[in-house]
């Protein structure tokens, strides 16, 4: 006489049950690795292609606002040459040795900075390119009247449309600021860029800072991403 098969039956809740934490096993094991792949990619675009930027200051008032994020791309002044008229972002010049602080706190603004938060230790300046190496600036009058290459360049873009009582720039200023005096005004060398704040009452730029070298421009900034009021390209 055979004896009945005393085997447990199969328990399908059970089954379902081993593999679903199964399944969540193998995500939490690959999680770090997607958590360092994404890492990755957020670092490769900060570094080569795209950045977020916070606003400081109200230097570009009414353009940008204390507060405004903007995204600044990093692709364009490889193959073409900065131009007048563009909004740049480029690194401050540090007098001195910078201090130094302790890594996590740099790792901490690292990862502030690719999400365009404030880090409270800004170490870059956006201003407008207004002339570029080999041309000739003046600005000068009342109101004050942008000159380059002996031409008037339109400033509608300047806070309250007229600035009449921020620093000028004459002949008489070219070697105060790195720059030689030239017939239609003030040379700016090769290779670097006249920066100025639209904001002129209340920016600190190349009126003091004299020319900046192109090889100190982070990039271009084309648009403005927070808050969703102001969006909008430059």
């Amino acid at each position: 006489m055979e004896e009945d098969d005393e085997r447990p039956e199969a328990d399908p809740w059970r089954d379902r049950l081993s593999r679903s934490l199964s399944t969540w096993k193998s995500h939490l094991t690959e999680l770090p690795m997607l958590v360092l792949l994404a890492f990755f990619i957020a670092v490769v675009i900060k570094t080569f292609l795209v950045q977020a930027f916070f606003i400081p200051s109200q230097s570009m008032l009414p353009t940008l606002h204390p507060g405004d994020r903007v995204l600044v791309e990093k692709l364009t002044y490889w193959i073409d040459p900065p131009q007048q008229g563009d909004v740049v972002v480029f690194e401050k010049q540090v007098f001195g040795e910078a201090p130094d602080v302790p890594w996590y706190l740099d790792v901490r603004d690292f990862l502030r900075e690719l999400l365009g938060l404030p880090t409270g230790r800004e170490e870059d300046y956006i201003k407008r390119i207004v002339a570029t190496g080999g041309d000739s600036i003046l600005y000068t009058g009342r109101p004050r009247q942008l000159f380059v290459n002996g031409d008037e360049v339109d400033q509608s873009y300047v806070r309250g449309g007229r600035d009449r009582f921020s620093s000028a720039i004459t002949r008489d200023d070219c070697q105060r600021i790195g720059m030689r005096p030239g017939d239609d005004g003030c040379l700016v060398p090769a290779g670097k860029v006249f920066v100025m704040g639209d904001n002129r009452g209340d920016s600190e730029d190349s009126r003091l800072l004299g020319p900046i070298d192109v090889d100190k421009i982070v990039g271009k900034a084309f648009v403005i991403i927070w808050p969703p009021g102001d969006m909008g390209s430059l």
